[in-house]
C-alpha cells in the first residue's frame, strides 16, 4: 500500500525485508527502484520510436516519461530527436517538390542532394547527438524562406501564376543545392 504521496509505507518495507544502509540514500530490494523495464530499454528499442514524439513513445514502450528521460540520457542520447528528424523528412520533402518545380535539366543534382540529406537522417537515427552540418542548414534555411515569400506573396494576391517559382527563388533553390553538392 502506498501513501497519499505514492510512497511504500514503514510497514510494506518491514514486509519487504527493504534495509537502508547508514549514509546511504537508495533502498536496496526496493520494487520501485530499477524496475525490469528500465533496464530492458535497449538503444534498438528506443530509437525504433523516434519518429514519434516522446510522449506517445513512452506510452508505446509503457514506461515513464521521466523514466524513458532517464534511460535515453545514460544511452547517450541528449535530447529526443523527433524534431530532428521531421525536419530532415520535411527538407527532403521540399528539395524534391522544388527541384521538379524548376524542371531541372541535370535532375542529378537534386537527387544528389535527396541522398545526402537521406544519408544525414540516417546518420541522426543512429547518432541522435550528432547536430545537423552547416550545408544543411542553410539548405533548410533557404528552403524556409523561399517558402515562406512564396506565401506571403500569395497572400497579398502578387502572385501571378500561384504556385510556380519566381526568379529569386530558382536562384535562390540553385545556390542551395550548388553549396550542398559541393559538400556531396
Amino acid at each position: 500500500m502506498e501513501d497519499a504521496y505514492g510512497k511504500s509505507t514503514e510497514e510494506e518495507c518491514a514486509e519487504a525485508q527493504i534495509k537502508l544502509e547508514p549514509g546511504s540514500t537508495e533502498m536496496e530490494g526496493h520494487p520501485c527502484r530499477g524496475s525490469p523495464e528500465e533496464k530492458a530499454l535497449t538503444f534498438e528499442l528506443v530509437s525504433r520510436h523516434f519518429g514519434m514524439p516522446i510522449n506517445q513513445a513512452a506510452k508505446k514502450l509503457n514506461v515513464g516519461l521521466t523514466v524513458l528521460k532517464k534511460r535515453c540520457r545514460e544511452l547517450g542520447i541528449p535530447r529526443w530527436p523527433h524534431r530532428k528528424l521531421k525536419s530532415l523528412q520535411m527538407l527532403i520533402d521540399n528539395v524534391q517538390e522544388l527541384g521538379q518545380e524548376t524542371e531541372q535539366v541535370d535532375g542529378q543534382r537534386t537527387g544528389r542532394v535527396v541522398e545526402m540529406l537521406e544519408q544525414t537522417k540516417k546518420l541522426i537515427e543512429e547518432r541522435p547527438e550528432e547536430n545537423l552540418d552547416k550545408k544543411t542548414r542553410e539548405l533548410r534555411q533557404a528552403c524556409y524562406k523561399m517558402k515562406f515569400e512564396r506565401k506571403r506573396l500569395m497572400d497579398h494576391g502578387a502572385a501571378a501564376a500561384g504556385d510556380g517559382l519566381n526568379q529569386n527563388d530558382s536562384a535562390c533553390l540553385d545556390w542551395s543545392l550548388n553549396s550542398v553538392q559541393r559538400q556531396v
